[in-house]
Parts: C-alpha cells; sequence; structure tokens
C-alpha cells in the first residue's frame, strides 16, 4: 500500500500557494477515507467493498515514489539508491517490526501450536515483505479462506508495494542511462519513462483480467496483477508538468467526480466481484483523478478530505492499517466479534494501539537521525516532552486496564458455554430415539457428555495434532490426488471379494474411506474402492477453485470415476461432497440447492443404470472451524457447532435425488451432533471430531465406523 510512503514529511506551501511536491492535504484525506474503509471491512464487514481501500493505497504510493525518484534525477542529474533504500527501512521498518513482533507474541501465548507456527511462517515472509506470495502459495482466499485468517495477512499488499519499489528506481535509471547522452535527449527522459510505463500498466492490466478469470487467489495477492495499479499513480507522476497547466475551475470538479467514484466503489463492489481485473478500474481511476485535480494546484471545496480530522487520520494511517487486522483476529479469537459491545470495544483497541504506535515508534524514528546520513545530529529517537507525555498516558491506560481486570469479578462458570441456539434442527433426529442402534446411541450419550463438558479433556489425539495432521491416513490420501487412480493401491477388502463398494466426491469423501473401510473390515465379501479427489467437486458444473492446475484436472478425474463405474457395475456407489457454497466457474456465483441437484443429477445419470445401489452421504456439519475457535484459553462450548441452514437444504435435495435413482441418503448428524439439541461437540468421548471446519478428523472416522455399518444394515444396504 502507499503504507511506507505515509511517513514523508508535509511540504510547506510556497507564496504562490502552491503546494511543493510531497503529501498534500488531498492525498491525506484519501488516505484516511481508505484506511477507514479497509478497517470497516475487516471490522464490521461493510461497506462490500471497504478492501479497495487497498487499491487506493497503491495509486497514491506509486505517484509520490516516482515524482520523489523524477525530481530527485532532475535536480542532481542521478538517482541515489543508498538513500531511497535507507528511507525506505526508515519509514517502514520500524513500525512493522513492532507489529509483527507483537504479533508473534500474541499467537503464542493466544493460538493453538499449529497455528501458531503458522502465524510464525507468515511473519519470517512478511519481513523480507514477501507475504503476498506466501499467502497465494498456500491459497489463501481473500475473501473464502478455507481456514484460519492469519492475523497478518494485511500485510500482503506492503509486500507487494515493496516488490514495486525494489524494481521501478532501477528501470528508471536504466531509461535515464540511456536518454543520458546529450541535454536534448535528457529534456525526453521524463516522456521515456512515461511511454514504459504505460507499456507495463497495459501489460500488467492485460495480465490482471487473465489471471482473475482463471486463478482469481493469485491474481488477488500478485504483484504482475497490482502493477498497473501503482503504475496509474507513477504516470500522473510523470504528466505532473502537464497537469499544472488545468484550469483553476476544472479542479474541484474533477476532485468530487473522483470522490464519487471512490465512495460508489465502496458500495458496488463486493467479495463476488472480478478483482483486481477489471473492478478495481473503477477505484483505481476515481483516485487517480482526485490527485491530479490537486497536482500543481491547491485543492479547494473539498472539505470532506482536507478537514482536520482526515489530516489527522491520514497522519496515521500507517500504524491504523499496521495494528488493526492482529487486533481484530485475536479479538475474534477470544470473544464473539457478533457482540456489538465487543466490536465496539476491538475498535477502541485498533484506535488506541495505532495512535501509541504512531506517537512512540514510527513518528520518533522517522524525524530522527538514524539511518539519515547525518551524522552532526546525535538525536538518534528524540525523547521530546510531547513523547514523555504519550509515554505517561500509555503506562495509565495500561494501569488501568490491568487493575480493572483483577477488580471486575469473572462470571461464574456453566456446564457448558454453547455460544448459539441451533438454527436448523429438523425431523430427521426425531428418530434417533425410536430407531437408532447401539452404536449410535453410545455415540449419542458421548455426544451430550462432551456438550456438557466445561473443561477440554486429555483428547487423545490431541487437538493440536489434529488439526496440523492430515485429512485422511496416507495410503489414502494418496488416491485422492490428481491424475489417473491406481485400482489397485485403491482397493482394500478380502481376495474373495464378491461385493464392490465404490467411493466418489471431494475432500470430504476422502475423509469417508476411512470410516466405510472400518464399517466393512468384518465382512470379507465386502470390497472399497475410491475414485474422490480432493479438491474435485463431483457435480456436473465445474466449481471455481484458487488451485487452477487441480480445477482443470478435475474434470478428467470425473470421466474416470464414471468409466470405472460403468466398468466396474458395483453394488454400491457413495456420493459425498462438502455441503459449504460452491461457486460455479462460468457462472462466477454460488450454486442454489437446485443447481446442485440439477448438476449432480446430470453427472449420477451417466453410470446410474451401471450402479445396484447410488448412496448420498452426507458430510459432516459444518459450522464452526475448530483451527480458528481452538486456542490456548478456549472452552469446549467455544467451539460447539450447530447445524445451518445451508447444510439442510443441499441435504434436503439430495434425499429428493437419492430417492429418484431409487438410492439411498445417510443423514450423518447422529454421529456428530446431539439428537436433542442439534449441537456437535469439537470432541466426542476422547476424540476430536474434525480437522477443521469441514473434514472429519482420521480417528473420529475410525470411531464412528460402527455407527456407519449399522445404519448401512438399517437401510438394508449391507
Amino acid at each position: 500500500m502507499a503504507l511506507s510512503t505515509l511517513g514523508i514529511s508535509r511540504a510547506r506551501k510556497q507564496k504562490s500557494g502552491v503546494q511543493k511536491a510531497g503529501l498534500r492535504r488531498d492525498i491525506q484525506g484519501l488516505r484516511a477515507l481508505a484506511v477507514a474503509a479497509v478497517i470497516a471491512d475487516h471490522l464490521f464487514h461493510w461497506p462490500s467493498g471497504g478492501f479497495v481501500g487497498v487499491d487506493v493505497f497503491f495509486v497514491i504510493s506509486g505517484f509520490l515514489i516516482t515524482g520523489l525518484l523524477l525530481r530527485e534525477y532532475e535536480r542532481t542529474g542521478h538517482i541515489s539508491f543508498k538513500n531511497f533504500y535507507l528511507r525506505r527501512i526508515k519509514r517502514i521498518l520500524p513500525a512493522s517490526t513492532a507489529v509483527l513482533v507483537a504479533t508473534l507474541v500474541g499467537s503464542y501465548f493466544v493460538f493453538s501450536n499449529s497455528r501458531f507456527m503458522s502465524a510464525l511462517w507468515d511473519v519470517v515472509w512478511a519481513l523480507f515483505f514477501a507475504g503476498n506470495w506466501r499467502f497465494a502459495s498456500v491459497g489463501t482466499d481473500y475473501f473464502q479462506a478455507g481456514g484460519p485468517v492469519s492475523p497478518i495477512q494485511h500485510f500482503w499488499s506492503l509486500a507487494v508495494e515493496e516488490q514495486f519499489y525494489f524494481v521501478w528506481p532501477w528501470l528508471m535509471l536504466l531509461i535515464f542511462l540511456l536518454f543520458a547522452r546529450s541535454a536534448r535527449a535528457k529534456a525526453h527522459a521524463r516522456t521515456a519513462v512515461g511511454a514504459v510505463m504505460v507499456l507495463l500498466c497495459v501489460i500488467s492490466f492485460a495480465w490482471a483480467m487473465w489471471e482473475t478469470a482463471h486463478m482469481p487467489t493469485q491474481a488477488y495477492f500478485s504483484t504482475f496483477s497490482r502493477a498497473w495499479e501503482l503504475g496509474v499513480g507513477a504516470l500522473i507522476a510523470v504528466a505532473s508538468p502537464l497537469l499544472t497547466r488545468l484550469r483553476g475551475a476544472l479542479r474541484p470538479a474533477l476532485s468530487w467526480i473522483g470522490l464519487a467514484g471512490i465512495v460508489a466503489s465502496l458500495a458496488l463492489i463486493n467479495s463476488e466481484s472480478p478483482f483486481p481485473a477489471p473492478s478495481a478500474a473503477l477505484p483505481v481511476f476515481a483516485t487517480a483523478l482526485v490527485i491530479i485535480a490537486g497536482t500543481g494546484g491547491e485543492q479547494r471545496y473539498l472539505s470532506p478530505l482536507t478537514n482536520p480530522v482526515s489530516q489527522y487520520l491520514g497522519d496515521v494511517s500507517y500504524s491504523l492499517y499496521l495494528w488493526h487486522f492482529p487486533i481484530i483476529i485475536f479479538s475474534g479469537a477470544l470473544f464473539d466479534l457478533n457482540n456489538p459491545v465487543v466490536l465496539l470495544l476491538t475498535l477502541a483497541a485498533i484506535v488506541l494501539t495505532s495512535l501509541y504506535g504512531y506517537h512512540l515508534i514510527e513518528d520518533p524514528i522517522r524525524k530522527s537521525s538514524w539511518l539519515s546520513g547525518d551524522r552532526r545530529k546525535k538525536n538518534r529517537a528524540p525523547v521530546t516532552h510531547a513523547y514523555k507525555l504519550t509515554s505517561l498516558s500509555l503506562l495509565a491506560v495500561v494501569t488501568a486496564a490491568v487493575v480493572s481486570s483483577v477488580l471486575v469479578q469473572p462470571p461464574a462458570p456453566v456446564a457448558a458455554s454453547i455460544p448459539r441456539p441451533a438454527p436448523a434442527a429438523t425431523a430427521s433426529s426425531a428418530r434417533l430415539a425410536s430407531t437408532s442402534g447401539p452404536e449410535t446411541t453410545r455415540l449419542q450419550t458421548e455426544i451430550a457428555a462432551a456438550l456438557a463438558s466445561p473443561e477440554w479433556p486429555a483428547l487423545t489425539p490431541s487437538m493440536d495434532d489434529v488439526i496440523s495432521g492430515p485429512q485422511a491416513p496416507s495410503d489414502i490420501a494418496a488416491c485422492g490426488k490428481m491424475g489417473a487412480v491406481d485400482p489397485q493401491s485403491c482397493t482394500w477388502g478380502g481376495p474373495s471379494a464378491t461385493k464392490t463398494a465404490v467411493v466418489i466426491g471431494d475432500s470430504v469423501a476422502m475423509t469417508y474411506v476411512g470410516a466405510l473401510r472400518e464399517a466393512l473390515k468384518d465382512r470379507p465379501e465386502w470390497q472399497l474402492k475410491t475414485y474422490a479427489a480432493f479438491g474435485c467437486t463431483f457435480t456436473e458444473t465445474r466449481i471455481a477453485h484458487s488451485d487452477a492446475a487441480l480445477m482443470n484436472a478435475c474434470p478428467a478425474r470425473k470421466d474416470q470415476a464414471v468409466a470405472a463405474i460403468n466398468e466396474l457395475k458395483p453394488d454400491l456407489v457413495f456420493i459425498t461432497n462438502t455441503y459449504e457454497p460452491r461457486i460455479g466457474l462460468d457462472s462466477k456465483a454460488p450454486l442454489t440447492p437446485k443447481d446442485w441437484s440439477d448438476s449432480t443429477r446430470a453427472l449420477v445419470q451417466k453410470f446410474s443404470g451401471s450402479a445396484k445401489k447410488v448412496v448420498f452421504l452426507s458430510p459432516p456439519p459444518s459450522d464452526v472451524d475448530i483451527k480458528s475457535c481452538y486456542t490456548r484459553v478456549s472452552r469446549p462450548g467455544d467451539c460447539a457447532s450447530s447445524v445451518t441452514g445451508q447444510w439442510v437444504d443441499v441435504a434436503n435435495v439430495e434425499g429428493e435425488l437419492a430417492k429418484s435413482f431409487g438410492g439411498a441418503f445417510v443423514d450423518s448428524r447422529e454421529w456428530f451432533c446431539s439428537g436433542q439439541s442439534a449441537m456437535c461437540p469439537a470432541y466426542v468421548g476422547k476424540t476430536p471430531t474434525k480437522v477443521d471446519k469441514v473434514h472429519m478428523a482420521p480417528d473420529y472416522a475410525i470411531k464412528i465406523g460402527p455407527a456407519l455399518a449399522e445404519e448401512l444394515v438399517r437401510l438394508q444396504l449391507l
């Protein structure tokens, strides 16, 4: 973001009333608007396009840095890269390092071991300004995160900016050297820089269009797909001599049109918009209009950006951006962010921490002589009167907080701190008392005990081991990789087996292979095969996925599964997919229950005549992500989940599908949730139930094996 340029000192106005190049009041206001939008989006999930504040920062950054380099070259005839990068280090590293260290310490005391280690690696990548590639490589979806969000995920934008700073100044220097042969040629150097940047912007935007369509997660974090945004700002800096000729009467109109465009982008853009291309064009060019209007002339009639409050927020915007996200993540891990009081307290913590970070770290170091090259100044970190007052106020705030925490009595512990009622309990659980067998009844007894427990028991395996472990045993997991399935290594059962069961579906199906293997282990007449694949939803509709290679390989894997079933003519075909919302690759919209039904039906019809029975095996109810809710201070009730309406809607259509094919629908809720409350604990007995929000833990798959066999017998499938 333009975050590393936030420390550039304000330029004084010339006598003519035109501001010197540097920070301007309108740009300070843009920073304030951008950081407020980002914080509101992350904390309140409103406005829907609040994340475009990052794009506003990118344009500002490209404009300021390019302008600084151009003016230095035209003034001195060269660019001092030593001073340039020393200034970047001085203005970026102290504040960002403080946030990274504090976040790592907080992660150690709050998160589980596995999540702490993940945060540790995130910090390492962020320190070297490569966080964007880290998040892209692990498949982090900014909008639909499949696991716990990193407390420093927002550092990706700093990485993009610093990578731009690493390349663009050197490219500018190369252009200057090519045009340094004569004074006449030197006069055209600025034009050459602009021409190169136009070419780079066109290439970057074209790449962003392609990458957004084919690899949206990578596109969001990619420096190559974001370079055009910084490039637009750079082009404004290149064209600044021409922009000084703008008529004064035109400037306010351009400013307000640009401001209106930014506000419109906050409302019109959302997580389903193709981003960064072409959707980011609206906030980028709207920001460009505001900057253009104020280039070479004082901004007038733009009080929303130039008022004193906006100026101060612009000053502290770097600290606000750095501190807000880890505070939100820690608050969400410890408290319920659906509580308005918690939201307000979190916002207060963000503001206070950011202000202290600015006045105690960022601003004093920025004003010090450290790395400035001026050895005549001995004050490396001036301890001014204001600095002392700020430090004392921080001490007072911390003391008050500690005293309050000691004096205020904590609430009395309850038997189970289940956080919310079940929104979607249905009639299927009502049959539990009369028709369930002893194995399911035993599970229900253990589920009820887990829901009533106020403390975590000694689990085997530990929750940390489960969270950091695989979704399926290694021999099963090997069968779920893309590419052709080896039928021999992906078949289990005795050599004398006369009946065959085939498992197809996505990663949830892969986790059920272990449960089915356990259910059939004492039945030598059965053999079990799997053609399921991680990340490959078994529907006719192609489903969008952050891994483009996996997404492209999925159709061939489904074709192989259909061909194998038609050849084997198995007795049972188990179909299992996650019930989490799926986004159609072509429609770019979530599949409705009817879409899901129609798409699944179209694929099942290709082999239904070859299978004696098609069995839809529902996934575990998915509501709470154990990776996010399980912390060093959490209780079992904090991680209890409920059956969601989304889960019930898809289960209902799959139940109807099963009837239409003369098959069966197996409801999994009895193995995960209480038949009385429809609440689902994070462990049953001494065994964790899931590794994340969606996938069953391997050990729990074995635990439910007998109950699964019992249900298949009840349905006359075995």
